[in-house]
């Protein structure tokens, strides 16, 4: 004879913050290094060695992942890269741009 258990329903799933869903893969669109956000098919992300910066960009899918278009070790290259887009017309963008040290191995490592 079987016995039926008393056991509780199942919880509901908790709400997941934005911290939760970083992750390392610089393709992903919550990837955790993301710089900065110039125009909504383009943005700057550290790579994950932390030895370049890239320039991503969307792909046509919403659902595509990002795919990158130009490295750099120095901000001057990658302002003149980012110039070249378009990207720099988004004040707060471009602030952190040029908030960036001269060369990306001045970053401190962690």
């Amino acid at each position: 004879m079987t016995h039926i258990r008393n056991t509780p329903p199942f919880p509901k799933k908790a709400p997941v913050d934005a911290q939760a869903r970083c992750t390392h893969r610089e393709r992903d669109e919550h990837y955790a290094h993301v710089i900065a956000n110039p125009s909504p098919r383009y943005r700057v992300i550290l790579c994950t060695q932390r030895l370049q910066w890239i320039i991503q960009e969307k792909e046509a899918s919403h659902e595509a992942p990002w795919r990158a278009e130009d490295y750099h070790t120095s901000r001057d290259s990658l302002l003149k890269a980012c110039g070249k887009r378009g990207l720099l017309s988004d004040p707060n963008s471009e602030a952190v741009l040029h908030a960036l040290p001269d060369h990306v191995s001045q970053l401190a490592k962690k």
